[in-house]
């Protein structure tokens, strides 16, 4: 059967990206743009979570090779890389109670989707890309509040603890980078393909979003077709 709801939970934005170019997905789900590790977004999926964060949760990430900067929030332990407005520099400009207030909003209705679109879907599959372990010694972050939501989890164990917060029906595609394997374990597949080197050029495909020929075998593996032209 195919999916009938397709949605990302992480790790970064190019899961989202791939999933909208294959599947049409149109809807926004919570983990679509932001850095999640997999240890803190089991986290938000358990039951009763509420999205929130205040101004004094969050810190400005010094910038990396793109000269960007990022907004992270110990509290959850996630990248906000997309939220928060930037100035013509493309930093990051100063917080604000309205910018916290328009996140907060944002996800507030985000998950809310999720979960209802979850509960009414028949075949639903969750789609992680290279489950990040998370930033236990990043000098660049304040620790996180809580040290068990950093860390590498197995690929077969985020499966089973993804359907266990989120139901049987559920299935959970993870895609990674390594030595090639396909595994199928319960509720799931694993899918592992080595990382093309060097920079890729795939037509139509932002260099963020790379490399899209590793996520087209996991949804080739899965047997899930891509939608109609």
């Amino acid at each position: 059967m195919q999916p009938d709801l397709v949605f990302s939970l992480g790790c970064f934005c190019r899961t989202a990206w791939n999933l909208r170019a294959h599947f049409g997905v149109q809807q926004a789900y919570p983990f679509d743009w932001w850095i999640t590790p997999a240890r803190a977004m089991l986290r938000m999926m358990e039951p009763g979570f509420r999205f929130g964060i205040a101004a004094e949760d969050l810190t400005l990430v010094p910038p990396g090779q793109a000269n960007e900067d990022s907004v992270y929030a110990h509290r959850l332990n996630i990248l906000f890389h997309h939220d928060f407005p930037r100035g013509q520099d493309g930093r990051v400009l100063p917080i604000t109670p309205e910018a916290v207030a328009r996140v907060n909003a944002k996800y507030a209705t985000r998950f809310g989707r999720l979960h209802r679109d979850l509960a009414a879907a028949r075949a639903p599959l969750a789609v992680i890309g290279q489950p990040h372990p998370g930033w236990p010694a990043d000098p660049a972050l304040r620790p996180c509040t809580e040290a068990a939501l950093n860390g590498p989890i197995e690929p077969a164990e985020l499966v089973r603890a993804v359907r266990e917060r989120l139901g049987a029906r559920l299935r959970v595609l993870v895609i990674g980078f390594g030595n090639e394997r396909t595994e199928e374990v319960e509720g799931g597949l694993v899918v592992i393909r080595p990382k093309p080197a060097g920079r890729q050029r795939t037509p139509g495909v932002p260099p963020w979003a790379e490399p899209a020929a590793v996520f087209r075998a996991g949804f080739a593996a899965l047997g899930a077709e891509p939608r109609a032209a």
